[in-house]
């Protein structure tokens, strides 16, 4: 065996073992060796790959590149591309993320690894506000994360569910959030997602005392919530509505503290003001 498959198969064990970085270190070793174009565009694809498991999203993408200035009539176009749309998503480039992972579905559609390309062009329309996007390429891998990927369609239903609650159509936004709880009934952190997720929709209908019920039942699913500031929110404007201001005022002083500066200061300030003077605490 020559030091050139020596070097690429050592390389591959340390991939498959986890030790990325020295599995990167390896195949540049490797690359030195390399007897062609066609075999260095391989080996920088395999670097594009641990660069991507390091998280080094920067040297993955330019490793992508290095493939097919090497080769440009490399093979594994639709992976390269998927890659790169990957780690651009990560970098919170969106606009190159949505233009790579594009490119590998022009390639390839249909095929169970691309399933996870429409899921992931479904979250970065969904971060972007393009919800109609998101719904379309979430509806093309439905089927598939339904029957084969359960903790990815419990995000799906999650993403939908929103999607549909900023679209106003907040029917089918509860429809996917209880579809979400009902196939989560062992899964305390899925089934809090679900349930904050109604709990917009109650209150989008002014039922507050659900709304401050859902809410109650989210932190005790899950006390370490991830988004504790909107179930605050939430609790306090429902307490506001509901003429207990005494209560109201407490959430308000909590949240103001822990949350300074925050997504909601304004509007509960706004519902301060309006609190008749003769129910009004000292302000602190």
């Amino acid at each position: 065996m020559s030091d050139f498959a020596n070097l690429v198969s050592e390389a591959r064990k340390l991939f498959d073992e986890q030790e990325y970085k020295e599995a990167t270190k390896m195949y540049h070793t490797a690359l030195d060796y390399a007897p062609n174009d066609k075999d260095r565009a391989t080996i920088w694809a395999e670097i594009c790959w641990t660069c991507y498991k390091e998280k080094s999203f920067q040297l993955a993408i330019e490793a992508a590149e290095n493939v097919l200035e090497h080769d440009p009539d490399y093979k594994g176009e639709d992976d390269l591309y998927r890659l790169m749309g990957y780690s651009y998503f990560a970098l919170e480039n969106d606009e190159k993320a949505e233009e790579f992972l594009l490119k590998s579905l022009n390639i390839d559609q249909d095929s169970e690894k691309q399933m996870y390309v429409c899921y992931e062009l479904g979250k970065l329309y969904f971060r972007n506000q393009r919800y109609l996007d998101a719904e379309k390429y979430f509806d093309k891998s439905d089927e598939y994360f339904k029957n084969n990927a359960h903790d990815y369609w419990i995000s799906m239903l999650f993403f939908k569910g929103f999607s549909k609650y900023y679209l106003q159509k907040t029917s089918e936004a509860e429809q996917f959030f209880n579809q979400l709880i009902d196939i989560s009934k062992d899964e305390p952190i899925a089934q809090s997602n679900g349930l904050y997720g109604l709990a917009f929709v109650y209150f989008d209908r002014k039922n507050y005392l659900d709304t401050i019920n859902t809410c109650e039942k989210v932190t005790k699913l899950n006390p370490n919530f991830f988004d504790m500031e909107s179930l605050g929110f939430l609790i306090a404007a429902s307490f506001f509505y509901l003429g207990r201001y005494d209560v109201f005022e407490k959430y308000y002083e909590q949240i103001t503290k822990s949350f300074e500066g925050g997504r909601y200061f304004e509007e509960l300030s706004r519902l301060y003001a309006q609190i008749p003077k003769q129910n009004q605490g000292p302000k602190n």
